[in-house]
């Protein structure tokens, strides 16, 4: 095999190695933000039917409550629906601001920085964007009588600002990486 094909089966390696790593932390994302519902619905005393984890080639989770929709109003559906966004968001904010403990550890920090990145977007991008064409949780704006395009306005610029500092973060992984110390491994005296 020639040099070059090493290095392109290195890095292909290399990038794997980075999908295993994840895919264990959208599986933790959709865990904790599902969780939430779940728990926010009992202890606003709604009755959930199911809950489903990764029940789709999406890998898609979803809690399925007894209330059918058009019969849920009042503000407690807000939380319900809203608070395990906030929850993952905030956790991506709490990965941001401890970024630095984590550059240089070389695989603990990855994990960190994909923590942050999906802990930080895939909600306000589901919320933002994605909400136009799939719907899901934007849809509790209608408990209280709110357009869900309000909604929308609101989480799109903290979705702008989660990508500027997630930019951010990865800048100063790389620049933190190319100033790293090498060292080699030599033999003999």
């Amino acid at each position: 095999m020639s040099s070059q094909g090493r290095r392109l089966g290195s890095a292909v390696a290399g990038r794997l190695r980075y999908l295993a790593l994840a895919l264990p932390i959208v599986v933790i994302h959709n865990f904790i933000h599902e969780a939430t519902h779940y728990l926010l619905a009992a202890a606003c005393g709604e009755r959930v039917l199911e809950f489903q984890f990764l029940t789709n080639w999406l890998g898609t989770s979803q809690v399925i409550y007894a209330s059918p929709v058009a019969a849920r109003t009042g503000a407690h559906w807000l939380l319900i629906a809203w608070t395990p966004s906030m929850v993952t968001t905030g956790l991506g904010y709490l990965f941001y601001v401890s970024r630095r403990r984590w550059q240089g550890t070389g695989t603990v920090g990855a994990c960190a920085l994909y923590a942050g990145f999906f802990f930080l977007l895939i909600d306000p991008l589901y919320l933002g964007v994605l909400s136009v064409l799939v719907g899901g949780d934007i849809g509790a704006a209608a408990a209280v009588g709110w357009s869900p395009w309000i909604v929308r306005a609101c989480v799109v610029p903290v979705l702008i600002i989660n990508a500027g500092l997630v930019r951010r973060w990865m800048r100063e992984a790389r620049v933190a990486q190319d100033c790293a110390p090498r060292t080699s491994f030599t033999s003999g005296s």
